[in-house]
């Protein structure tokens, strides 16, 4: 028998390298189209909000214009400012968090210019810099919304504590999560793709505008509690249709609402008459001129066009000003299920799964598997499959699907026969004469995985001599193979071969076999 010409470990270490490249998130495509279509629908909002803020400081300059010696429009526009003012310093610090955000996540995408950056699906971007910083528990997620709440608490100190409460309901910017004893950070940014993470940063700059335009609002909407005024001097000479929502995109099957008021409001009217959103009557509430518009629409864009009419109660007249441009996006459930290790499940073994879903807490999870069974908890699972081919892992929360995500399914790749270490070549004969059997080795294999030697032949060729060849059962040499070792000189050569070996997964399979040559 020859010596094989062919060096089979090059071959086993070219396939674990190919491996390696493979790995890969299970993000898809069309999930981070997606967001990249939710942020440029964010962005067009913040236009919007800019506009409406714009429109109240000119309705300020009018009412000024028209009323110089009314003490509270010269207030009330300082308070708008204050408050401006302050949420700027937010909206610049979270602006600087999205560039980081960029950086971390490859840099901007220049052959895409929607594209926003390199490597979207990347999820320690936001887990590692947002959430888990360098102990765990200091991203700078927990500073923005430190940042948040020191921001929404001189906010209130503007509000007269009367109008507190009303004030607090119409304000967007928040960070209340949806769960009770939550962790807001973890809840919008744990195991997400970095280009989602972008788009939370992108709604709450959204928030703040919306915010801002709130509270501006609300502060000329006090203009007429002066004391110098009566009810024949209040006049209404320019007026802004406004409309807010919480967020402006929501997943299928949730409910979409949106305020639409007034921007020139007067607590001593209730001027607001009809409010219509394509084309469906909102119904008023006659005490703050609010209507609240909702819709329950499937996956897309939609717009949001209408009018408010108003009447003006010292001469009668109705007149219809029409809504703003304003649109959001239903985007589809989505959920992402990541293998720890690999990016295939192996027959014998656990394999570990990381599955979230946007907006779902992980404690509500539901996860099955179609070929195989998987168990768990909060967010971590362990895989155990049987048969080769795919398997679908499939996420549910509160009636609702996130989706079903394809594995496939592999054998683990085959040991390497060893004998003191060695897979084959030039060994002393010393050493050679003191080993006792043979160790099957899967190396570079991210499992614990055992491997048991079932049997083995061993054929010897002694140098200028006649050969030999003797069997083993189990992994230890035979009487008859420790006979040839104990013969062993330099230039005689013994071949491993006819390797049979048994894995965790119960089968067994031959492997292939190992020389040496004795110095």
């Amino acid at each position: 028998m020859a010596i094989p010409k062919e060096n089979r470990q090059q071959m086993i270490n070219m396939m674990y390298l190919v491996l390696t490249a493979m790995l890969a998130l299970n993000v898809s495509a069309e999930i981070l189209n997606a967001f990249k279509t939710i942020n440029k629908s964010l962005e067009n909002s913040k236009l919007t909000a800019d506009t409406n803020l714009k429109t109240t400081y000119n309705a300020f300059a009018a009412k000024k214009a028209k009323e110089p010696s009314n003490v509270a429009v010269v207030a009330n526009e300082e308070k708008t400012r204050k408050a401006q003012e302050i949420t700027d310093k937010l909206l610049d610090y979270i602006t600087k968090l999205k560039q980081e955000v960029v950086t971390r996540a490859g840099g901007p995408d220049n052959e895409d210019p929607n594209g926003i950056m390199m490597r979207k699906d990347d999820m320690d971007v936001s887990t590692g810099f947002l959430v888990e910083g360098t102990s765990g528990k200091n991203g700078e997620g927990y500073k923005l919304k430190t940042e948040i709440d020191n921001t929404l608490k001189a906010l209130e100190a503007l509000i007269e504590p009367g109008d507190l409460q009303m004030v607090k309901e119409r304000m967007s910017l928040s960070t209340v999560p949806n769960e009770k004893n939550a962790d807001w950070v973890r809840e919008e940014f744990y195991q997400m793709p970095a280009i989602a993470s972008y788009s939370m940063l992108t709604k709450l700059e959204n928030d703040v505008k919306n915010t801002q335009g709130t509270l501006a609002s609300y502060f000329f909407s006090k203009i007429g509690a002066s004391q110098e005024l009566t009810q024949d001097q209040i006049v209404f000479d320019k007026f802004s249709a406004q409309i807010t929502s919480p967020s402006a995109y929501i997943l299928q099957g949730e409910t979409f609402e949106a305020s639409v008021s007034l921007a020139a409001t007067s607590s001593k009217s209730a001027g607001t008459v009809t409010v219509n959103v394509n084309g469906q009557n909102v119904p008023v509430d006659q005490t703050t001129g609010i209507a609240k518009y909702k819709a329950s629409p499937g996956v897309g864009e939609y717009p949001l066009r209408g009018s408010v009419s108003v009447r003006n109660e010292r001469t009668g007249e109705v007149k219809s000003y029409p809504l703003p441009e304003f649109k959001y996006t239903v985007a589809a459930p989505f959920a992402t299920v990541s293998p720890t290790k690999m990016n295939v499940f192996y027959i014998g073994v656990p394999n570990p799964v990381q599955v979230s879903a946007a907006g779902v807490a992980n404690s509500k999870l539901q996860v099955s598997m179609s070929a195989g069974s998987i168990s768990g908890s909060a967010g971590k699972y362990e895989a155990r499959v049987t048969t080769q081919g795919t398997t679908n892992v499939t996420v549910s929360a509160n009636g609702k699907s996130y989706g079903s995500f394809p594995f496939r399914v592999k054998l683990i790749p085959n040991p390497i026969a060893k004998v003191s270490g060695q897979p084959g070549g030039r060994i002393n004969a010393g050493v050679w004469k003191a080993q006792q059997g043979v160790v099957a080795d899967l190396e570079n294999f991210d499992f614990d995985a055992k491997f048991e030697v079932l049997s083995f032949n061993m054929f010897y060729q002694p140098k200028l001599q006649d050969p030999g060849i003797a069997s083993a059962t189990g992994p230890y040499f035979s009487a008859a193979q420790k006979a040839f070792i104990a013969k062993a000189k330099p230039g005689d050569i013994f071949y491993i071969e006819e390797i049979k070996v048994k894995g965790p997964d119960g089968l067994s399979r031959k492997i292939p076999g190992v020389a040496f040559k004795i110095d």
